[in-house]
């Protein structure tokens, strides 16, 4: 007889596994249909990537949702919440402002002389201030992730599954693989996927913040919690 924390687990896989199968087909008809029909969809105002912008604007609004509705873990709620809104200004271009002569990510813009100097603090303040909020949540959560990764807790796995599946979608944009029709739409779908996962991540994230050496005592209180 399985386990409730086997049975949570296989539940999980199953979600994951019907999500990637949907990324599959949404791929399989991509590519079927060709260059000529397919980049139409993968373009920057296509369906696929604005749908990948969509499901992360929801995730983003449900974080803040959740951090004002939820005291108890309020300051990593709202930290997730603007780690979904960077996340999402960075799917849909943000960092390629049309008025700036080059991207303000890169450390090119801020030793070019004809930038003005404004435009080197200003972005460069909002650059350093990315950093801090995304380091901050790093910090904050490794521990908490390891722990609930052990226990089987979903936002944890969910989250795994959302950082490998956003890595292979910017492997295959910074390889070979995106000078070919087929590689820019593994590069797109897997980006659609991984939005749909970071939404599963909010849904699941943990309501009380629990300390990491929070004892199995303290899992009952925990699940109430994110129930209520």
């Amino acid at each position: 007889m399985k386990t409730p924390q086997k049975q949570q687990y296989d539940r999980i896989l199953q979600l994951i596994t019907i999500w990637f199968v949907m990324g599959a087909a949404m791929l399989l008809a991509l590519t079927y249909s060709g260059p000529e029909v397919g980049e139409a969809y993968i373009a920057d105002e296509g369906l696929v990537q604005m749908g990948t912008l969509v499901i992360l604007v929801v995730a983003t609004l449900s974080a803040a949702t959740l951090a004002i509705r939820c005291p108890q873990n309020r300051v990593n709620l709202g930290l997730l919440a603007c780690g979904l809104a960077i996340y999402a200004g960075r799917e849909h271009d943000l960092h390629r402002l049309e008025f700036l002569s080059e991207h303000y990510t890169l450390l090119k813009f801020y030793l070019m002389p004809e930038i003005p100097l404004w435009q080197k603090l200003f972005f460069g303040a909002f650059v350093i201030s990315v950093i801090a909020i995304i380091a901050t949540f790093v910090l904050r959560m490794a521990g908490p992730t390891l722990r609930d990764l052990k226990r089987a807790e979903p936002w944890a796995i969910f989250g795994l599954a959302w950082i490998t599946t956003l890595t292979a979608s910017q492997i295959s944009d910074r390889t070979w693989l995106n000078s070919t029709f087929a590689g820019r739409s593994f590069e797109e779908v897997a980006e659609f996927v991984a939005a749909g996962l970071a939404l599963m991540v909010v849904y699941h994230f943990p309501r009380v913040a629990l300390p990491v050496a929070a004892t199995t005592k303290l899992a009952p209180q925990a699940a109430s919690a994110k129930a209520a």
